[in-house]
């Protein structure tokens, strides 16, 4: 299957990339886990077919597409230094090869729900926030090595958006989630001592949301929306506004450092434009890479992200009926 065009945005002029034409919804994956193999060649995307979700492996050079896993499968999530994702299917955990596509079952969770997808930390150790079977909310690990599975933190705050650091093994960033403002909504998990503390303590007005690690772990970049991208030290002890704006709502870095994708809709703050964009981490300054529709519903919000050389960016298109495309811009074009 390859459905891949070209087209030129009317107002920046920059060529797109869109790879699918899809009559239902069409997404790349969430912009806190990869969504690129570590050579570039593929990308994954998730494309719904009769109301089921499958995952979608597409070659970039080429926009040839293959089934990667059915519906069957959930919560996928990548390593940021290995080459491979990991996905659940019923209780089990399964880890793919992102090169070759293979599957290995490699332990169980316990009964209950991801509530955010899996991720993996220095090592390999994989994590996700969860709902237990007693509706309990959790953080859980998984040993791929043992195939053992381990409640380590129990909340009766609803927890989300968990993310293992992958610069170490003791560091697990989790969220509050409220779907909107949290009163304190960000903090980590330290495996080793099992205690957690608040990371960006909020204070009066504070809205924070969108998280992401680095690459490397080193830092936590995330929005004090809707003004200021924030970069935080994984310790939690220094923070910097790497750029501020009439709006930017999801925000993810290159793995250089130098780059940083943000997008912005209008939403509650009507008159504020649909756009997906290009900021420099050392001055702050941002280029628009594209404007888009207005989405629909969250899974549908361009969510942007870079490949692994920092070269594209990967982002969803909104169309009209809540539906989305995913499409790509290469930076050849904007970087001189």
């Amino acid at each position: 299957m390859n459905e891949l065009f070209e087209y030129k945005d009317p107002a920046t002029g920059y060529t797109i990339k869109q790879f699918t034409n899809n009559k239902e919804r069409a997404s790349k994956l969430y912009f806190s886990t990869e969504s690129f193999t570590g050579d570039d060649r593929y990308f994954f995307y998730q494309r719904e077919e009769n109301g089921k979700a499958r995952m979608y492996r597409v070659e970039y050079a080429t926009g040839q597409q293959e089934l990667a896993l059915d519906e069957n499968y959930h919560h996928f999530g990548m390593d940021y230094h290995r080459p491979c994702a990991y996905a659940r299917k019923g209780d089990s955990v399964y880890r793919m090869d992102t090169d070759s596509g293979l599957l290995a079952e490699v332990g169980a969770l316990p009964p209950g729900n991801c509530t955010s997808h899996l991720t993996v930390s220095k090592s390999g150790l994989v994590w996700c926030s969860y709902q237990q079977a007693n509706k309990i909310f959790a953080l859980v690990v998984l040993d791929p090595a043992t195939g053992i599975s381990e409640v380590v933190w129990q909340d009766d705050h609803r927890l989300g958006h968990c993310q293992a650091c992958p610069g170490d093994d003791a560091t697990v960033m989790y969220v509050h989630e409220t779907t909107g403002d949290a009163l304190q909504r960000i903090w980590m998990f330290d495996y080793p001592t099992r205690r957690v503390r608040p990371y960006y303590v909020e204070k009066e007005g504070d809205w924070i949301t969108h998280e992401v690690w680095s690459a490397d772990g080193a830092y936590l970049y995330f929005m004090r929306y809707p003004h200021h991208i924030m970069r935080g030290t994984r310790d939690g002890h220094n923070f910097k506004v790497m750029a501020e704006s009439t709006q930017f709502l999801h925000i993810a870095p290159s793995r250089c450092g130098k780059w940083i994708a943000a997008d912005r809709m209008t939403g509650v703050y009507k008159g504020w434009k649909n756009q997906v964009t290009l900021i420099n981490a050392e001055t702050g300054a941002e280029k628009v890479l594209v404007n888009t529709a207005e989405p629909n519903t969250g899974d549908e919000h361009p969510h942007p992200s870079f490949n692994r050389a920092g070269t594209v960016v990967l982002f969803n298109s909104p169309i009209e009926k809540g539906f989305c495309n995913v499409c790509a811009v290469e930076l050849e074009q904007v970087i001189s």
